[in-house]
């Protein structure tokens, strides 16, 4: 199948890209993602905030993998499904011939690739249809992770005109992997969240009744897959030891994943199943931190920039976290929160103890800061300024 599709594809990336053909004077955006699981409100406020006076989005997956409601349909936009239930080996004709059409009949301008799978298709297709702009969006560490992408980044990667990354960890990741890359072409354009969602804020003892914990307890919070880059093992083991000192703590876990019940057997083995609570996967996600006191990532490998300790950050939690990946550039450095090595388990457990038993006037001061550091830096506002501007100069480029 590979060699069916090589010689073909590299005749066409020699050939001169087509002009953008602005539909009712609008330049069109196509945004490519893997698939479709269902979820898309964090995408939502960023691309539906685009200037439509401007952007025209459409909205691609190549294949789908739910069936619950698409934000984008429900908001009027165009979405197109190439497959459906496809786990999409590399350059499969048929779903390239698709996307081609796609690109082709819309009359794409930009189109803004998603994660790897996405990237590669997306960049095949977008030469075949003489789409002008391709843009490639990385969204975490160690995407180029072996000898093969590392290949095909070479192929795909010089053909895009932009790659954006969710942070400067990312940023440095990807220029470090792929180092015929030039230094300007990869921007970091951070992550977002909307923050009114988060900082709304909800009655505290009506958040711990909803899980089940006793109103006077202090409540340490974790929230993410369960796997072993996020450290949960290691923050169980913390937690398990800082009860000497705090024994009415409570530990509220969100999320779900492979190690579930392996990080039920640690606290049981630990004596303090009674007292860590796995919450599963949690829908509205406010009523979680309302319900805690402290936030902890303890991840120890492979975090870009958490979009939940940005969501903890604007509902008022203080947050510690480990130095990993992007969290440092979150926090900048401890400034707005606290910092403790990835994986070791004495210190995780003396700052959250040492936390737990602050002043509240001083913890409230810094919370406000990182209140307002969420504010100036990582909301939709801010990535969509970013964001249009990237697209402006790709499209005087083209001119």
């Amino acid at each position: 199948m590979t060699a069916d599709i090589e010689c073909p594809v590299r005749q066409i990336c020699s050939e001169p890209l087509r002009k953008t053909n602005m539909r009712d004077g609008k330049i069109i955006v196509a945004r490519l993602w893997p698939f479709f699981s269902g979820g898309s409100q964090s995408r939502a406020p960023v691309i539906l905030g685009i200037n439509p006076e401007k952007y025209e989005t459409i909205i691609i997956y190549l294949t789908k993998k739910s069936s619950n409601p698409n934000i984008f349909e429900q908001k009027g936009k165009k979405v197109f499904y190439l497959t459906e239930n496809s786990k999409l080996r590399f350059f499969n004709p048929f779903v390239i011939s698709k996307l081609t059409a796609v690109l082709k009949n819309q009359g794409v301008d930009i189109l803004h690739c998603h994660m790897h799978k996405a990237t590669v298709y997306g960049t095949i297709a977008a030469k075949f249809a003489g789409t002008p702009t391709i843009i490639a969006h990385v969204h975490g560490l160690g995407r180029t992770r072996n000898f093969r992408r590392k290949l095909v980044n070479r192929f795909i990667l010089s053909k895009t005109a932009k790659i954006l990354t969710v942070g400067e960890a990312v940023r440095k990741d990807v220029l470090q992997n792929n180092p015929f890359l030039s230094p300007d072409k990869v921007i970091n354009i951070g992550n977002q969240i909307d923050y009114d969602y988060f900082a709304k804020g909800i009655d505290k003892q009506a958040a711990r009744d909803r899980f089940a914990i006793p109103r006077d307890s202090p409540v340490f919070g974790a929230a993410g897959r369960l796997a072993k880059n996020k450290g949960q093992t290691h923050l169980i083991r913390a937690f398990s030891g800082i009860r000497k000192q705090i024994p009415n703590a409570r530990l509220l876990i969100a999320g779900d994943g492979e190690l579930k019940e392996t990080l039920k057997m640690e606290s049981a083995a630990l004596g303090c199943d009674k007292y860590v609570h796995f919450a599963g996967r949690i829908s509205d996600m406010p009523v979680f931190y309302s319900a805690i006191d402290l936030f902890v990532q303890p991840s120890i490998g492979s975090e870009g920039l958490p979009r939940v300790i940005l969501e903890a950050m604007a509902a008022g939690v203080v947050v510690i976290g480990t130095d990993v990946g992007g969290i440092p550039e979150i926090l900048n450095d401890g400034q707005f929160g606290c910092l403790v090595p990835g994986g070791d388990e004495n210190r995780l457990a003396d700052a959250m103890i040492k936390l737990a038993q602050e002043d509240r006037n001083q913890l409230q001061i810094l919370i406000e800061k990182a209140q307002k550091r969420i504010k100036d830096n990582f909301t939709p506002a801010v990535v969509i300024r970013r964001l249009e501007k990237i697209y402006e100069d790709c499209m005087i480029k083209n001119a």
